[in-house]
């Protein structure tokens, strides 16, 4: 991304961005992402090519930026003084209340991308990068029997496998249920005791 994130935006910068991002998403919403161009990322927010170009490398940087977008909005970065079992809870009922909140709009980019499910792959992708920064934040790592990278992709798989068959499959479930849900099937994790040769 040419426009460095790692500092505070101006109020000029952030309304670029918020454009081009809020762009993005409404072009999704009804047509697949393969399909979109910059062209119409520009006309839909009324800045010129050059000006994304002075954002943003292509459509695919704006995309990874859409995401942290969304992350932002689930506060992922509020983690550092939590236990691993409480930023789970955390997120999890963050990320329920956004899904339910645009639920709408998630289906019809969803509906509109529907070849080999390429923006639920992109957000899973994405999701797991996050999640397994959450998980080395305090030295959790230890604390697990199993390696780290299958517990990262546990957890990871887990949590998406129970927003999916919330929303997407539109089963009928509270929150406090699918966060019971999730501690169940999340369960037989060891957190405090090692296994095999250090037993």
């Amino acid at each position: 991304m040419k426009y460095d994130l790692s500092k505070k935006a101006t109020k000029g910068a952030q309304r670029t961005l918020d454009a081009f991002s809020a762009a993005m998403f409404e072009i999704l919403s009804c047509k697949s992402f393969d399909e979109i161009t910059v062209n119409e990322l520009c006309q839909q927010s009324n800045y010129p090519r050059a000006t994304f170009y002075n954002y943003f490398d292509d459509k695919y940087d704006l995309l990874n930026y859409c995401w942290q977008c969304l992350y932002k909005q689930i506060h992922l970065e509020e983690y550092e003084n939590l236990s691993p079992e409480e930023r789970l809870s955390v997120f999890f009922d963050r990320a329920y209340d956004f899904i339910e909140a645009n639920q709408t709009r998630l289906k019809q980019i969803l509906k509109s991308n529907t070849e080999e499910k390429v923006m639920l792959l992109h957000f899973r992708i994405h999701l797991g990068a996050k999640l397994r920064e959450i998980f080395y934040l305090g030295g959790c790592i230890e604390r697990y029997a199993l390696p780290y990278e299958l517990v990262a992709d546990h957890y990871c798989n887990t949590i998406l496998m129970i927003l999916e068959w919330r929303f997407l499959k539109e089963n009928d479930c509270s929150k406090e249920q699918a966060l019971q849900y999730l501690n169940l099937l999340l369960g037989t994790l060891n957190m405090n005791e090692k296994t095999g040769s250090e037993s």
